[in-house]
């Protein structure tokens, strides 16, 4: 019998129609906003973990890099990636099996949407797997949703293959029991630069003010820590993490 990850993620990105349409433009804009500071060597190993069409990886390229690898599970998915770029290193595998058989390979993982689709012996099973992947001073880069901003629910939800939801203090628990250190976790509300979009960031500035507040008078004042920011209420997460 089939079960819901063979058949959700076989054309995962159809199943949600125009939703998930690739528009490079957008998501280029969105890539700039949210990664702070790429890596200085552009030479750097780097794989994108279920990178559906490509998109990041295509960004990357953009920004100068060469050696780039990306991996998903759905074949339709990969099979757009291939066309867009048919020079680059695509694998259709699991990405926890892809990890286990790397070791030391990298300068940086990368990871956007996809750990909420683990359940929680495979998100501790990934981590210890991206671990191994990892060059000494590698970098884990993870973005999710956070699942203690407003109306997380509706993303929690919003795609049946979700199987977890993580807050910040969640995922520094998570990382520190897997040996990575320099652990930063920080929130992030991606709006683009028209009137609707900087509508929107005025209006979730004030929303997520708000929800912080309710966060600091619920659980009190959390411990200070600079990079990792407890009561984040933006509607995204984006953790670094190093590996020594």
């Amino acid at each position: 019998m089939s079960t819901y990850r063979d058949i959700l993620y076989g054309n995962y990105s159809a199943s949600f129609g125009e939703q998930k349409a690739l528009d490079a433009s957008v998501q280029h804009a969105q890539y700039e906003a949210t990664y702070d500071a790429l890596p200085t060597n552009r030479d750097a190993a780097i794989a994108d973990l279920g990178c559906g069409k490509g998109e990041w990886l295509g960004w990357m390229a953009f920004k100068g890099f060469t050696k780039l690898t990306g991996v998903d599970l759905s074949p339709s998915d990969l099979a757009i990636a291939r066309q867009s770029d048919p020079t680059r290193t695509w694998i259709e595998e699991n990405v926890i099996t892809f990890l286990e058989s790397q070791t030391a390979a990298f300068d940086l993982l990368h990871a956007k949407d996809i750990i909420e689709h683990f359940t929680k012996d495979e998100f501790i099973h990934f981590l210890t797997a991206a671990k191994n992947a990892l060059k000494p001073g590698g970098e884990l880069w993870l973005l999710t949703f956070n699942t203690q901003s407003p109306l997380s629910s509706a993303i929690r939800y919003g795609d049946f293959t979700h199987e977890i939801g993580l807050t910040p203090a969640s995922m520094a628990q998570c990382l520190r029991a897997c040996g990575f250190t320099h652990i930063s976790v920080q929130g992030r509300h991606y709006c683009s630069k028209s009137i609707s979009g900087q509508i929107r960031r005025i209006l979730g500035q004030i929303v997520f003010q708000f929800a912080r507040l309710l966060l600091k008078i619920r659980h009190g004042d959390a411990p200070k820590e600079r990079a990792i920011d407890l009561h984040c209420t933006q509607p995204d997460l984006f953790t670094m993490a190093c590996k020594v």
